[in-house]
Parts: structure tokens; sequence; C-alpha cells
């Protein structure tokens, strides 16, 4: 499992289409946008080529500017089923 978040530069004028279009990007969230044209997205994926494909997908959506990435995390799958144990520590 391959998460990334992504900041997405657009053209203010394109804001609203671009983030239409984005919401039909699979394994895409949109986590908010700012007026001055920035969307804030994550993508997941089962590979890190899965997620550049998409990552290109956005780039070349008709108002994209620039997709910068902020985060990017891989995990894998197995452990995604195995339970987190908590730990106390004493200070």
């Amino acid at each position: 499992m391959h998460i990334a978040s992504l900041v997405v530069h657009v053209a203010p004028a394109s804001l609203t289409g671009v983030a239409q279009a984005v919401t039909g990007v699979d394994g895409l969230v949109l986590h908010g946008t700012h007026p001055s044209g920035k969307l804030v997205v994550t993508l997941e994926g089962p590979s890190a080529a899965s997620v550049l494909d998409r990552v290109s997908t956005i780039q070349h959506l008709e108002g994209v500017i620039n997709v910068s990435l902020v985060y990017q995390h891989a995990e894998a799958w197995q452990s995604l089923h195995q339970e987190v144990k908590h730990e106390q520590h004493k200070a």
C-alpha cells in the first residue's frame, strides 16, 4: 500500500473544474481547496508506480500548473492486518 499527499496548483479560474475532475481519479481523496488555486489531495495505490500514474493523470488535466509531492509512505499489505501493540513508557 502506497499513500501520498499532494498539493495541486491550478490556475484560479480552473479550480472548480480541476476539483471536479480529480474526484474521478481512483484512490484520490480531495481534502480541501483554496481560491488562490490550490488543492490538497491524498492518493492511495498498491504500488509507487500506480500512484505516479495517477499523479501524471492529474498533471495533464487542463488548468493544472504543478503537482507537488508533500509526503509518501509505503506499507506492506501484510502489516496492515497486524495488531498494533500500545506501549506505555515511564518518564
